[in-house]
């Protein structure tokens, strides 16, 4: 518990924590959240609070508060996350590993002590960076866009179902799932780019293969059921919306995938003949 603690606070407290709070923030705000149809312009988030007024904001039902911080969670977001929610890691686990320094904090402890602690505090704190982030966000957001009340649609608007606690919940279990492929990439290999860039392009593949599942599914020709549940459990960002049906399915699939891979790092670590390797 002690080498947990430590190794938690370690990593809450560095730059590279503080920058992926920065960063998500960052994403969220240049998300798409409306697109205007008349004139065929995409509008960010960014791009919404610099081009309407408070007057215009509250004609649209999609800028209202609550809506835009649901919708931020777009593709640059979700793309990004393996990165960002890695990043708080990383690096420190690199550069322990290139000065030989983890045997040193292993003689303090066990070896299968400090391997736990290294994984749980890694995947904790990428999802607490990328929910803080979020948190952080959906204050600003609130504070800039207009609320339920103030909207011209507000009756429509007042039936929609927002649970900011289901959906702070569903960022930190999209961010600590997607930390824990760098975290088992760090078990053999050194290099913090590589570590840091693998994930991101698995996810990417995960994302196509979805899509591609999904249009089958929902096909004009013939729409089907069954690869539609598939097609949503194999979601890589299915953790977002916890919220919604089949949680139950979307939480025992990452679940599993995620003890394997704990189980695989913890293999691998323990192999190790140099533990400051």
């Amino acid at each position: 518990m002690r080498s947990f603690i430590v190794t938690f606070r370690k990593n809450v407290t560095s730059l590279g924590f503080w920058l992926c709070v920065g960063m998500t923030v960052l994403l969220l705000f240049a998300a798409e959240v409306y697109f205007d149809y008349s004139t065929q312009t995409r509008y960010s988030v960014f791009r919404a609070l610099t081009d309407f007024s408070r007057e215009e904001l509250v004609n649209h039902s999609e800028l209202c508060s609550t809506t835009v911080v649901q919708n931020a969670r777009g593709v640059w977001f979700t793309l990004f996350a393996p990165i960002i929610s890695a990043f708080c890691f990383v690096p420190t686990m690199c550069i322990q590993r290139e000065q030989n320094a983890v045997r040193f904090q292993i003689f303090r402890t066990t070896k299968l002590k400090y391997n736990i602690s290294q994984f749980l505090s890694g995947v904790i704190s990428g999802g607490l960076a990328m929910s803080l982030g979020y948190i952080i966000f959906a204050a600003a957001a609130f504070a800039l866009f207009p609320g339920v009340s103030e909207m011209n649609s507000a009756e429509m608007l007042q039936d929609a179902n927002f649970n900011l606690f289901g959906l702070t919940l569903g960022v930190w279990l999209f961010g600590a799932f997607w930390s824990i492929p760098a975290m088992f990439l760090t078990s053999f290999l050194q290099n913090k780019y590589i570590i840091l860039c693998i994930p991101f392009f698995i996810k990417y593949g995960l994302n196509q293969t979805y899509e591609k599942v999904f249009q089958d599914a929902v096909s004009p020709e013939k729409f089907d059921k069954n690869l539609l549940e598939i097609a949503n459990l194999i979601n890589p960002n299915g953790l977002l919306w916890i919220n919604d049906s089949n949680r139950l399915s979307v939480i025992l699939m990452f679940g599993i995938s995620a003890v394997l891979l704990f189980c695989a790092y913890l293999v691998i670590e323990q192999k190790r003949g140099d533990c400051g390797a």
